[in-house]
């Protein structure tokens, strides 16, 4: 009984540290900044090779296995592109998989981390490029580099 006691005493000394996580090393409560300065509903425009492109956040969420990702659409004319992606709690983004292509949890396959290196984001064959405070600035795509009007 005695080492039962002594067990349960040492959890709740480890669980009543008193702060709130974030400045003793552990866990923050607050929610990693987002990786673009978008909302789900917002558009962007671009102009580039053929045209115009738009890249949509889209305003809902798609169960991807077993996961809420959001989804990015890159428009151009009457073809587009919609890719999933996930940010986690540590502020870490993951692609789940391309609309037509392949997704996290079918035929094997695995989420793929995002580099976030160098204020870029690659998803396969499209990247997006982003200002200091987070806005697409850039697309580059396989048909070539799309730049926003709204930072020109």
């Amino acid at each position: 009984m005695k080492v039962v006691v002594a067990l349960l005493a040492l959890l709740l000394a480890g669980c009543s540290s008193g702060g709130s996580g974030a400045a003793d090393g552990g866990p923050s409560d607050e929610p990693a900044p987002s990786w673009i300065a978008m909302v789900p509903g917002d558009a962007e425009v671009f102009d580039g090779p053929g045209g115009e492109m738009l890249l949509i956040y889209v305003d809902e969420t798609y169960a991807i296995d077993r996961t809420n990702a959001s989804a990015l659409t890159w428009e151009h004319g009457d073809r587009y592109t919609t890719d999933y992606v996930v940010q986690d709690d540590d502020g870490a983004l993951w692609w789940y998989g391309r609309r037509g292509s392949w997704r996290a949890g079918r035929h094997g396959e695995e989420p793929r981390a995002v580099d976030l290196a160098d204020h870029e984001a690659r998803f396969g064959d499209r990247v997006i490029t982003l200002s200091e405070d987070g806005d697409p600035v850039q697309l580059e795509t396989p048909a070539g580099v799309y730049t926003s009007r709204s930072s020109s």
